[in-house]
């Protein structure tokens, strides 16, 4: 089975894809300059259906 992607989900894809390069390389950073770097997953309900969100907590460490 062959899936056609159309051209706006190719650029989507590709955005996401250089988002989250991005974001793991400012986890990194903020790593290797002394924060500790939570993510989790969370699920919001919306109207819409459930949506996953990121959230990130950053502490210091002392």
């Amino acid at each position: 089975m062959t899936v056609t992607i159309t051209e706006e989900q190719r650029e989507a894809a590709d955005n996401l894809r250089e988002s989250m390069r991005i974001f793991n390389d400012a986890i990194r950073m903020a790593a290797y300059r002394g924060l500790h770097v939570e993510v989790k997953l969370i699920q919001m309900h919306r109207t819409e259906g459930p949506t996953p969100v990121p959230q990130v907590d950053v502490l210091a460490k002392l």
